[in-house]
């Protein structure tokens, strides 16, 4: 499949809307009690195994298989390491935010008297994460473009 192609167009489209129904209709059921089996224990209001899969382990196990999957590439095909370190970048900055998030927020958010909390460091390093994922993308391309040498784009 080509880039930008119809078919793997759909196919973005189509396993996109896929996650989209399964995911909303789990925080639906969650929350509504639309049928017993995701409904949360009286015992425990505030923890849901389906709203806990949906927003942290799928997600995880998705950029363990993206990141495996991406280095099979780089190593395997393009035989190159500079993609390699934005990659492992991108992995740690991830991580870091994460653990801030869930391992420091609390007495993060106590310390500044709720002025600040862990999810303002964990949006920061998910969006340095996200930057270094478009330098590995940025690393693993070839720009073949001549659109910018033209006259009318000299700046």
């Amino acid at each position: 499949m080509a880039d930008g192609s119809l078919k793997s167009m759909l196919t973005i489209i189509g396993t996109s809307l896929i996650i989209l129904i399964s995911m909303g209709y789990i925080a639906a059921d969650t929350a509504l009690g639309i049928s017993d089996g995701l409904k949360p224990k009286p015992s425990d209001p505030l923890y849901s195994p389906g709203v806990f899969t949906i927003y942290l382990v799928f997600p995880l196990v998705a950029i363990v298989i993206f990141g495996l999957l991406q280095m099979t590439i780089v190593i395997k095909f393009l035989s190159a390491r500079l993609p390699m370190v934005w990659l492992l970048c991108a992995f740690i900055c991830f991580a870091a935010g994460q653990a801030i998030m869930f391992g420091a927020s609390k007495k993060m958010c106590e310390s500044t008297n709720r002025r600040i909390d862990g999810a303002f460091f964990a949006t920061l390093l998910d969006t340095a994460a996200m930057s270094c994922v478009y330098g590995f993308w940025s690393a693993i391309t070839v720009d073949d473009s001549n659109v910018y040498e033209e006259e009318e784009y000299k700046f």
